[in-house]
């Protein structure tokens, strides 16, 4: 969970407009839509809603049946204030009828959690979701990337597809129908940023009471210039082999 209020009034404030959440947004809402031509009717449960940007786009789009929830109250507070529907609920542990979502998204939640949470987790998620529902779930990916941004939101760990590969041979009607690094453009820039950070951090020239996340607002031009290069990578690239996230989208199967 990410670790203090700071961290979540910094995501409330820049989630709407910060390039990154943008083209997470973008992504999410493409499989939306691509799930259903009446995508407008879906119910969408968001398992670690944060502070409800994701959410607050999904009611742009014109989904009604929406609902979210998160374990930090802090996140909890800053949806509400956005007039969202959600409540407080560990999402190892969560509870809704079964069978009572068409679509769950979790994104940047599981990387909080060793293997045996993770898989509560996922067993959660495969008990609510409809068969013939789908998953979307955007996580961090490969080790290379891990820097301070990992400290401040509580990382335990970068994944892989192979991670998901693993996990999902406990659900027998799961099937992953996609799976997506990004931004594999610029992952050169991510990444000499972030080993930057780690030297700065075996070096000791790191305040650890101070640690931020790398959620922040660049210039305008910078923050258009950046969410460009992701729009078109998203078009150009069906799939991407590398990069510092990992985007999957995972379907129940509708046969008995």
């Amino acid at each position: 969970m990410l670790i203090n209020y700071q961290e979540y009034q910094a995501m409330f404030e820049v989630e709407d407009r910060m390039w990154w959440y943008k083209t997470l947004h973008d992504r999410v809402i493409t499989e939306i839509k691509t799930y259903t031509d009446d995508y407008k009717n879906l119910r969408v449960l968001d398992a670690g809603c944060g502070t409800g940007g994701l959410l607050t786009r999904l009611k742009a789009e014109g989904l009604h049946a929406i609902e979210g929830f998160d374990y930090n109250e802090f996140a909890v507070e800053f949806s509400q204030s956005r007039g969202l529907p959600v409540s407080r609920k560990d999402i190892t542990a969560f509870d809704y009828p079964p069978a009572s979502f068409d679509v769950v998204i979790s994104d940047d939640v599981l990387y909080q959690f060793d293997d045996p949470e993770l898989l509560n987790a996922l067993k959660c998620i495969h008990r609510v979701l409809k068969p013939g529902g789908i998953f979307i779930t955007n996580n961090n990916a490969f080790a290379v990337f891990s820097g301070i941004h990992d400290l401040a939101v509580g990382s335990k760990r970068r994944f892989v597809k192979t991670d998901f590969d693993r996990f999902l041979a406990a659900f027998p009607d799961f099937r992953m129908v996609k799976a997506s690094y990004w931004s594999l453009l610029l992952s050169p820039l991510i990444l000499a940023v972030r080993l930057i950070q780690r030297l700065q951090l075996k070096l000791g020239q790191i305040n650890m009471e101070e640690v931020k996340s790398d959620v922040s607002l660049p210039s305008d031009p910078v923050n258009r210039f950046l969410y460009g290069i992701c729009t078109l990578e998203r078009h150009l690239l069906k799939r991407s082999p590398f990069g510092s996230s990992l985007f999957l989208v995972i379907r129940k199967s509708d046969l008995p």
